[in-house]
């Protein structure tokens, strides 16, 4: 059992109308006889019959008229439900292995890849907010970070001394509640899915 997903996408961004009658084609070619499927939902004569009408709708197309190329789109449609159909039957009978789907002529869709450790921040800028007690921290956007991790903590650091964090989504953070005439030290790292992080420079200054 494997976690691999059928490719559904039969959009006209990935095929062209030909290339969709080939690709149906080439997958009925593939499931014929396939032991590993042996009882295709829906019959694979069924998508021979769908696809050799398209393909006859398809050829009136170039020279047609424009209910020529509605009939086109509307087989079309009902071919891509059928396919759609079929891609899930053989999702199920595969249990999700790579190799099975791709030896029923479907694509497998692409696994998204570990991202891992994201970069330091860079450009952190901590300046005073408009509002007494207020700081504004940013930094430059940080490649693939889903959010932002702000983290101030008081000076002098004493053995209790922890650092205090606000999150966001944005790389720009109005941090309020802190005590005038305060000294603090402030950084930001950018947080994803990975547990570890990488802090921006430590920059030390009072609030207002």
């Amino acid at each position: 059992m494997g976690n691999s997903k059928v490719s559904k996408d039969f959009s006209t961004g990935k095929y062209t109308d030909a290339g969709l009658s080939s690709k149906t084609n080439f997958i009925v070619g593939e499931m014929t006889d396939n032991a590993a499927f042996a009882t295709p939902i829906p019959l694979l004569k069924d998508v021979t019959d769908a696809n050799n009408e398209y393909i006859v709708a398809l050829g009136k197309v170039e020279y047609g008229s424009k209910a020529d190329t509605v009939i086109k789109n509307n087989l079309r449609a009902a071919l891509t439900v059928l396919l759609k159909q079929l891609a899930d039957y053989v999702q199920t009978t595969s249990n999700g292995d790579e190799a099975r789907i791709l030896s029923s002529g479907f694509d497998v869709n692409k696994k998204p890849a570990t991202i891992g450790q994201l970069a330091k921040p860079i450009g952190f800028s901590v300046k005073p907010g408009t509002n007494k007690g207020s700081m504004i921290l940013s930094c430059n956007v940080v490649s693939n970070a889903d959010f932002y991790e702000f983290e101030y903590m008081e000076l002098p650091v004493t053995p209790n001394s922890v650092w205090i964090q606000r999150t966001s989504t944005k790389s720009k953070l109005v941090m309020d509640g802190l005590i005038s005439g305060k000294l603090y030290n402030y950084r930001v790292a950018g947080a994803g899915s990975d547990p570890s992080r990488i802090w921006s420079d430590e920059i030390s200054s009072y609030v207002l």
